[in-house]
């Protein structure tokens, strides 16, 4: 496939699970791939080797995100690679969990500063460089962001102002021909789930009764990186399988 050819994507956090789902994903769509890692560069560059392989372009950044501004430098050497940038796909997050009142403030600026400011500064930057008509900025949030649930309250207030940022950037960026879209992904099958016995639990609460996988929202991404998502922007899209609600839940348990 052509559908991205002779554009250039950043994808951060894409040394492993949906971040190199979706690098591989838009490589294949044609695009000249650049992966970002934070520490594990052999991992990153492993992902870059099978997109080389398959005969697409692939090369490789480091920095840590959560560190002052370095998500600026990221986005600046991902764009000297090619001199160009049309693609941003801010998909690194993570971080640790647990009860607001029991978090450190430590703790607390962390996670908003990987799962939140870096997005913030990443897209911002990118705005500043890209001089693509046809430019695509996509977050990957979390069903978290619209669902509560104990445990995740400071990830789900980051990944919710990332959409609200991305809502407004969609208004700023617009009369460019640039949009700002998020998708949100339900309970997937990655490493970071791997051995544990509770995503076993969200699978009958989902309309086609299993886990998502990473290139179930690779593609979304790959959609919306397209020209066929030239209309859409300011979104959030639940890649969720049709999760169900936690109050829905709880009904469906009790029948």
């Amino acid at each position: 496939m052509s559908r991205l050819a002779g554009r250039v994507a950043l994808v951060t956090g894409s040394s492993r699970g949906i971040g190199a789902a979706i690098a591989r994903r838009l490589a294949a769509d044609g695009a000249r791939v650049v992966l970002h890692a934070r520490a594990q560069r052999d991992r990153a560059e492993a992902v870059a080797e099978t997109i080389r392989a398959t005969g697409g372009t692939a090369d490789v950044v480091m920095g840590d995100l959560a560190q002052g501004d370095a998500a600026l430098d990221v986005v600046r050497n991902a764009f000297a690679v090619h001199g160009a940038l049309d693609v941003l796909v801010l998909n690194a997050g993570g971080g640790k969990g647990g009860m607001a009142a029991d978090m450190p403030v430590e703790t607390i600026d962390a996670v908003l500063a990987l799962n939140l400011r870096s997005t913030i500064l990443a897209a911002s930057e990118f705005a500043r460089l890209t001089q693509s008509e046809a430019g695509r900025v996509i977050f990957l949030s979390s069903g978290m962001a619209t669902h509560g649930a104990p445990g995740v309250s400071i990830g789900a207030a980051a990944k919710a102002g990332g959409e609200a940022f991305m809502r407004s950037l969609a208004q700023e960026l617009g009369p460019r021909g640039i949009t700002s879209n998020s998708v949100a992904p339900g309970c997937t099958r990655t490493e970071m789930i791997a051995g544990q016995s509770w995503p076993d639990q969200v699978v009958p609460w989902t309309a086609q009764r299993r886990l998502g996988e990473p290139e179930d929202i690779a593609d979304v991404v790959g959609f919306l990186a397209s020209d066929e998502a030239r209309w859409l922007t300011g979104l959030t899209i639940a890649a969720n399988g049709g999760l169900i609600t936690t109050a829905a839940n709880i009904l469906a348990r009790a029948k």
